[in-house]
This record gives C-alpha cells, sequence and structure tokens, in this order.
C-alpha cells in the first residue's frame, strides 16, 4: 500500500477495529490496432483504491482514484444504510515484498501473417479486416485489519480478429475473441476465423432433427461459461442432483494459480475440482459467500475493477479429462450429427428453468466424415439432459476469454435435438 495511506489505515481502524481491508491497483496495456495499410497504438494506465470495512454490523465499501478522495469517499460511504451481515473470515500473513509487473511489451505486429494463413485456410474466401493486440500487467495490494500484506502481478495477452467472407455478391462478418497464455496460436485462429466467415454463406439449414453434437472449443467454453453461476450460487435449482449432474467421466476443475498467487482479498490462490466424475463436488467461495456457507474461503474473491466490492467467481475454469482422444477420432465416432464450428449468438441458459438454446454454424457429419456446411442451427432443450449426454472430450484444449479465462477441448455430446 502506497506510503501516504497509513492514515487511512488509522482511520479505519477507528471506524472498524479489526474489520477492514485496503486494496490498490495499477494496471497498464498497450493496444495495436491493425488493419490492411493502417496501424494505430493504443495505450491505457489506471490506478485506484479501495476500502471495505464492517461497521455497526453491516459492510461498507469505498473506492476513489487517489488516496485523498478515497479520504473522502469514507466518509460518504459511512452515510449509507445497508443491510446488516457478519464481517468474514478475514485471510491474514506476514507482510510480503511487493512484486512489480515491469514495462509492458508492445504487442507484436501479426496481421498480415494472419491474413496469409486465413486465406489459405478460407481457400480464398475470406479477408483478415482487422486484427487488434492488447498485452497490459496489474499489480494489486492487499492489507487488513488482521495483519495482512499480500502483492501480486498479473499480465495477459488477448485480442479481436474481424474477417469478412465472401460469395458472390454476398458477405458476412466473422469476429474470434482470443487469450494467448504463451507463444501465439495463428494457424487455430485462422481456422476460427474462416469458419466464422464462410460457413454462413452456404445458405444450408439442418438436414438433422436428432443426433450427435460435436462442439468446436470455443463453443464448449461458451457452454461451460454460462454454466458457472452453478458453481458460485449460495442456492442450486431445483432440478440439480449433485451426484450426477454430469455424466461418469466429466471433471471440471478451477485453478488460477498460473496467474495470480492470492485472489481479489488475499486468499491464496489453490486449485478447486467443482466437478468429479460427473458429481458437483465442490463451489467456490469469496470470503463473504465463505462466511455464509460456513466454509474455508477458496481463493475466489473476484474484482471486475476496483470500483466495485469483490464478489465470488470463476479465476480460470476449465474442463478436465482422464482420457483424451484426437479430435479426428470424435468426428470419425459420430454417425449422423453436426459439428457446432462457431455461435452466432451469445449462448442462452436458463438455469431456473433447466432450458438452454445455442445458435450455431457448422458441418453436417455423416458417417464420420463431413457432408456439408450448415449456414444455421439450433440446438435446444433441458440442460439437465444435456449435461449427462457428454460423452468425450478431445485433446485440443484452449483458453478464451469470458472475460476469466475459459478451457475447452473439443467435446463430444452422445444426443441433441436440432432445429
Amino acid at each position: 500500500m502506497s506510503d501516504d495511506l497509513d492514515g487511512l489505515r488509522e482511520r479505519l481502524e477507528r471506524r472498524a477495529p479489526g474489520e477492514w481491508e485496503l486494496y490498490e491497483k495499477s494496471a497498464e496495456s498497450l493496444e495495436l490496432e491493425a488493419a490492411a495499410g493502417h496501424r494505430a497504438t493504443f495505450s491505457r494506465r489506471e490506478r485506484g483504491w479501495a476500502a471495505r470495512w464492517w461497521a455497526g454490523g453491516a459492510p461498507r465499501f469505498a473506492c476513489a482514484s487517489s488516496p485523498e478522495n478515497l479520504d473522502r469517499a469514507l466518509a460518504e460511504a459511512s452515510a449509507i444504510e445497508t443491510l446488516p451481515e457478519p464481517p468474514p473470515p478475514w485471510p491474514s500473513g506476514r507482510s510480503l515484498p511487493r512484486q512489480t509487473s515491469g514495462a509492458v511489451e508492445p504487442p507484436p505486429d501479426l496481421f498480415d501473417e494472419l491474413q496469409r494463413l486465413l486465406s489459405s485456410e478460407a481457400r480464398g474466401g475470406a479477408l483478415l479486416k482487422r486484427l487488434t493486440l492488447r498485452r497490459g500487467a496489474s499489480t494489486e495490494r492487499i492489507v487488513n485489519a488482521r495483519g495482512l500484506d499480500v502483492s501480486f502481478s498479473t499480465t495477459l495477452f488477448l485480442g479481436i480478429a474481424l474477417a469478412v467472407g465472401r460469395k458472390g455478391s454476398r458477405a458476412f462478418e466473422g469476429r474470434a475473441v482470443f487469450r494467448w497464455d504463451g507463444k501465439p496460436d495463428l494457424e487455430a485462429l485462422a481456422r476460427r476465423l474462416a469458419d466464422r466467415a464462410t460457413l454462413p454463406l452456404s445458405d444450408r439449414p439442418t438436414p438433422i432433427e436428432r443426433g450427435e453434437w460435436l462442439l468446436e472449443p470455443s463453443v464448449a467454453a461458451a457452454l461451460l461459461a454460462g454454466l458457472a453461476p452453478l458453481f458460485c450460487e449460495d442456492a442450486l435449482p431445483k432440478w440439480v442432483h449433485r451426484a450426477g449432474l454430469f455424466s461418469p467421466g466429466v471433471t471440471i476443475a478451477d485453478d488460477a494459480s498460473a496467474d495470480a498467487v492470492y485472489d481479489g482479498e488475499g486468499t491464496p490462490t489453490r486449485r478447486v475440482t467443482i466437478v468429479e466424475n460427473g458429481a458437483l463436488a465442490a463451489r467456490l467461495h469469496d470470503l463473504r459467500s465463505a462466511g455464509r456457507a460456513g466454509a474455508a474461503p477458496t481463493g475466489h474473491g473476484v474484482r471486475h475493477s476496483y470500483r466495485v466490492p469483490p464478489s465470488a467467481r470463476p479465476r480460470r475454469l476449465f474442463f478436465e479429462a482422464a482420457a483424451p482422444a484426437p479430435a479426428r477420432d470424435l468426428l470419425a465416432a459420430v454417425r449422423r450429427g453436426l459439428f457446432a464450428s462457431a455461435l452466432t449468438a451469445p449462448a442462452r441458459l436458463d438455469l431456473e428453468r433447466d432450458r438452454y438454446e445455442l445458435e450455431f454454424t457448422g458441418i453436417t457429419i455423416l458417417g464420420g466424415r463431413a457432408a456439408g456446411a450448415v449456414a444455421g442451427a439450433m440446438a435446444r432443450g433441458r440442460i439437465s439432459r444435456l449435461l449427462r449426454h457428454v460423452a468425450a472430450f478431445s485433446t485440443d484444449r484452449q483458453f478464451f476469454p469470458m472475460p476469466y479465462p475459459v478451457g475447452a477441448p473439443t467435446v463430444l455430446i452422445e444426443r441433441s435435438d436440432f432445429e
């Protein structure tokens, strides 16, 4: 915490003895926007402070862009009435030296290389219109009245690509959002963009009303992200049966230890196996939800910004499989079904009503072979039934920003209804 916040600590201790925390964040990012014959670079910086404390048996929160403004915000927030709630089980720990993120490296210019790969994948039927890449780094520090003093740094490398597919006089825009944790995977991005930009131009509706359903990794990741509230909420919908939520063999975990050693409340990061062999085994907790449930916090207090209090959310959520198979083996196993290459609308999951709808474009599969593009299709039905029909996973797991990283491979659903 900045040296000039010592006075804030003293004032918080007087307001809420033993029941307060202070949070500081400093972030920087560099963004490269590239198009044919055009390049533009943007830089962004953010710095903010937040305080949370319990007074009169109720929580208080204040935030500001400077320590001086935060000092004034403390008095204003103290006058706001909030519902009573017991204070959370604050973490504690020795003071650790502050880690620094260092200078942010500019994103590489990958436009021309991605354009070449896209043209090859689409056989000249698609053109890269715009590629935006952003690299960023942030440093966070948290101190509280129980002696906690931790700091950590995180980095990110993500982007958005927009391609245009053309067929005669018609055109369609395809968009892909991606995140890279290591070396840029341009080949996979080019394949995804080619499908998104060209498949909708086929004008062919689905010829299959019921069959197997093969989900491309980004589609499977969107489905998993839509299920995430089941892993965080205090109360589960009535249709959820913990012992058989998924089909046997499905494992889902959350582990952000490679990204940061602490969460936004100073709780150490650890792996949590949420679904094990198809059964709901655990839930994700921040400090407050852990207190309500009488459980230990799991390190999932997420701050979307210093401007809002932390809440229980996934941090790096992903499917796991004990015996994944190559994607080509999953394709060969489909006798009659559809491959969902890309969503054409956000995934719609009504967790209370046990209903889902996914609109997608893809490919018809007959006898384990591609049998023509499908311009648009919809899969709909009961979430409970869909989850128990997950049959297999491939080895090609990828992570996508949603906005936290969500990892999924190609997934085979043994039965679904299509329109």
